[in-house]
C-alpha cells in the first residue's frame, strides 16, 4: 500500500515539474488552437473566421486567456481574427471596430483600410474604457461599395470570468491540483509511516 502511494506522489511531482517546465508561450498556443476549433468559430458571414480576444495583463507578461464573445474587463485588449479559408486571404478586407447603440452603424472606434491578409491573420490592439456591446466588422468591396462581410459581436466589461468559451481546467489548474494532491499524499503517507514506527 505504501509503495502505491509513493508512486502516486512521485507521478504527481513529476507531472507538476513537467507542466511547470512547459513555456508559457506553448501553453498559450495550445489554448489558442483549442478555442479555434469550437465556439470561437464565426460561420455566419460571407466567409468563415475564428476570433479571439485577450486582456493585456499587468507588467510584461503575455496574455494568458482567450475569450470569444465576452471579455470580462475593459482596458487594453488584443483582438485576433483568423481567416480560415484560402479564398478570403486573396481579397482586400477592411477592418472596423464599432461600439453598438450609438446610432445607425454604431460609433467607430478603429478603422483599418482594406488590404489582403495572405497569412490569414488579422491582429490589432485597442483600449476600450467603456463597458458595452462592440462589433468587429470585416468589410469587402461589392459593386464599388464597402459592405460588411463578417460581423463578430463581442461584449466588453461587466465581469464574468472565463465562461465565455466554456469552462474547464487549463494546464495551470491541473498543475495546481496535481501539486496539492501530491504534497498532501506525501505528508499523509509520512505521518502514517511515523505512526506505525512508534
Amino acid at each position: 500500500m505504501n509503495r502505491m502511494f509513493e508512486r502516486a506522489v512521485g507521478l504527481a511531482c513529476t507531472m507538476l515539474v513537467a507542466l511547470a517546465a512547459v513555456p508559457v508561450h506553448a501553453q498559450l498556443m495550445l489554448a489558442h488552437e483549442g478555442h479555434h476549433s469550437g465556439d470561437c468559430a464565426i460561420k455566419s458571414g460571407a466567409f468563415p473566421v475564428a476570433f479571439s480576444a485577450y486582456e493585456k495583463p499587468k507588467g510584461d507578461l503575455p496574455p494568458t486567456h482567450a475569450y470569444c464573445d465576452h471579455v470580462p474587463e475593459t482596458g487594453e485588449l488584443y483582438f485576433s481574427v483568423d481567416l480560415t479559408d484560402a479564398e478570403s486571404r486573396e481579397i482586400p478586407i477592411a477592418v472596423r471596430l464599432v461600439m453598438e447603440g450609438h446610432g445607425e452603424g454604431g460609433h467607430e472606434i478603429l478603422s483599418v483600410p482594406a488590404k489582403q491578409y495572405p497569412s490569414g491573420s488579422i491582429a490589432f490592439t485597442v483600449n476600450l474604457e467603456e463597458l458595452g456591446q462592440y462589433a468587429v466588422l470585416l468589410e469587402t468591396e461589392k459593386a464599388g461599395k464597402m459592405t460588411t462581410a463578417v460581423r463578430i459581436p463581442v461584449h466588453v466589461g461587466g465581469g464574468g470570468g472565463h465562461g465565455s468559451h466554456g469552462g474547464g481546467f487549463g494546464m495551470t489548474e491541473i498543475a495546481l491540483l496535481l501539486g496539492v494532491g501530491g504534497v498532501g499524499a506525501f505528508f499523509w503517507l509520512r505521518r502514517r509511516t511515523s505512526a506505525k514506527a512508534s
